[in-house]
């Protein structure tokens, strides 16, 4: 099991080998924590609000999907409920890195 599954809040994808150095299983399981951390504060603000930015386009898209889309555009629900997703998962992960980073 992933040390880092219990630090990321169980998001190891569960590709990381028991007795695996640490740093291996960062980069193999956990690619964007990794590129996040590495970046400077500024570049992680900018992150942040380019993140921001893509979140609200997306939600906006799920929506403008429900107003308008469905019932005609329904099978393209799992698609743009997926990005939604993935896009708002990456963007409060940057934020957690943000605020603790700005902690310190």
């Amino acid at each position: 099991m992933c040390d880092q599954r219990i630090l990321m809040e169980k998001s190891c994808a569960g590709a990381c080998k028991e007795g695996a150095d640490v740093s291996i299983q960062m980069s193999i399981c956990h690619p964007e924590e990794e590129r996040l951390r590495s970046m400077s504060l500024e570049e992680l603000k900018e992150e942040v609000k380019k993140l921001r930015m893509l979140a609200v386009k997306s939600a906006t898209t799920l929506h403008d999907l429900a107003e308008e889309g469905l019932p005609h555009r329904w099978e393209e629900i799992p698609k743009v409920a997926q990005d939604v997703y993935e896009v708002h998962r990456l963007y409060h992960k940057a934020k957690k890195i943000l605020e603790e980073r700005s902690k310190t």
